[in-house]
């Protein structure tokens, strides 16, 4: 008997201990239930009144949205003549047509937009505006006819050509994209443009590399530039040269060179502008490619006289150079005429005047727009300077290029050798400077 119950003794108390473990897990699991069904009968048991209000309090709290409150522009300046207001997105680039009568924009929004400016007297141009379908323009540039304009592209990283319908009247109509590029560019482009003559079309990326096209979309040639990284790249306004700048102290010029048939031939190295000590940022021409402009990190601008034969060996010489005092990545215009100089900084709204002729600092336009300034360009008259910067369009008075004008035309008067010569040139001068006289300025 002993022997049986030590046998089964531990058989019975594990059949215990399960027992036990099973009657506390049945009443740990029944008593939220009832708890849950008795707060149920006490809900039921309220008035209709209190349960709508419980169950009203039980919503989750709506949000109000707080609309962003869009900020008055308020800037004004003397020398502002006005406004051009219709983008919604930062303005990314403008361009002028050959006749300087139209001038084009995009943005940061996906529009473009045509702008009637044959008369800048009147404060409220037409224009035109469309929009790009998924994707986004980061450059514009008109064609010599005024016919078409180019885009680069930001998301697809290539060129589209539009056409530009003009109404019965002259006046601007729609425009529509009639060819699409190749995608040929490994890394983003960062400018374009189009030679005067038709001849070609040019796109520059980030990285080292130029495509020079025909009008077709075919590729003529692709140009190692060797600046380690591509920082700017233009066509010059007389449709022979290719420039560029990048992270090396220098602007490297290329002809791009057709037969007189008009069948392409080759791009060859035409010459360099050395003299600074580092990367260049940006540079530009003077309208009839004489003088070129260039804004380095070394915080100098220099002037250059590029009306030279290359091909006979001539080199350009440096004419001016100045402390621009910009510690961060500038852009630079020059006047047509190549007397005015306006530099601007990237992460700032400053716009800084120089003198060519002095190369002293003439003016300061400072803080414009609380966004930094994106482009500008003076006009084809070289009467306004205009600016991109932020949504707006500033268009100032180029009261600067004035007092240069009066001392180019007293220079050249007391180089005159007739008195009819000295005389036109004096009228010439009294008028620019009864100009001045209306923005408060003597020279």
């Amino acid at each position: 008997m002993e022997q049986f119950l030590y046998e089964t003794l531990p058989f019975i108390l594990g059949l215990l201990c399960v027992l036990l473990c099973y009657l506390y897990y049945v009443h740990a699991y029944n008593r939220p239930q009832v708890n849950r069904n008795v707060s149920e009968d006490t809900d039921a048991h309220k008035p209709v009144k209190e349960q709508q209000v419980l169950k009203v309090t039980s919503k989750p709290k709506k949000i109000p949205m707080v609309k962003k409150k869009e900020v008055k522009d308020t800037y004004s300046h003397p020398w502002l003549l006005f406004n051009l207001k219709g983008h919604s997105g930062e303005v990314l680039d403008l361009d002028f047509n050959s006749n300087g009568k139209q001038l084009g924009s995009c943005a940061s929004d996906r529009s473009i937009m045509l702008w009637n400016v044959k008369a800048f007297v009147e404060k409220n141009p037409r224009s035109v505006r469309n929009n790009i379908e998924f994707d986004n323009a980061t450059q514009i540039k008109w064609s010599p006819d005024s016919k078409a304009f180019i885009l680069s592209l930001e998301v697809a990283n290539t060129i589209q050509v539009y056409k530009v319908v003009k109404k019965t009247d002259g006046s601007l109509g729609n425009f529509e994209m009639i060819l699409n590029f190749p995608t040929a560019h490994k890394a983003d482009i960062i400018n374009i443009g189009i030679a005067c003559n038709g001849h070609f079309i040019m796109s520059c990326s980030s990285d080292t590399s130029i495509i020079v096209w025909d009008l077709k979309g075919q590729i003529l040639a692709t140009v190692d530039t060797l600046h380690i990284n591509n920082y700017y790249a233009c066509v010059s306004p007389c449709g022979r040269f290719i420039a560029s700048s990048g992270f090396t102290p220098d602007v490297r010029v290329w002809e791009v060179c057709f037969s007189k048939t008009g069948e392409f031939k080759e791009v060859k190295r035409a010459f360099v502008l050395k003299g600074h000590t580092s990367g260049i940022y940006h540079f530009c021409f003077s309208n009839d490619s004489s003088r070129m402009l260039t804004t380095s990190k070394d915080g100098t601008w220099k002037l250059w006289d590029t009306n030279i034969e290359y091909s006979k060996g001539q080199e350009p010489y440096l004419l001016k150079t100045h402390s621009h005092g910009i510690n961060s990545k500038c852009i630079c215009a020059l006047s047509p005429d190549g007397r005015t100089i306006a530099i601007a900084s990237l992460t700032a709204s400053d716009v800084f005047f120089y003198s060519s002729i002095t190369g002293d600092l003439q003016a300061e336009l400072k803080e414009i727009h609380p966004d930094p300034v994106r482009c500008m360009l003076f006009s084809p008259d070289g009467q306004y300077l205009i600016v991109a910067v932020g949504k707006h369009i500033r268009v100032f008075h180029n009261v600067p290029g004035f007092e240069n004008i009066i001392l180019g035309l007293e220079e050249a008067k007391r180089n005159a050798t007739n008195v009819s010569m000295k005389d036109r040139l004096q009228s010439q001068i009294l008028e620019a400077k009864a100009i001045l006289n209306t923005f408060g300025k003597t020279s």
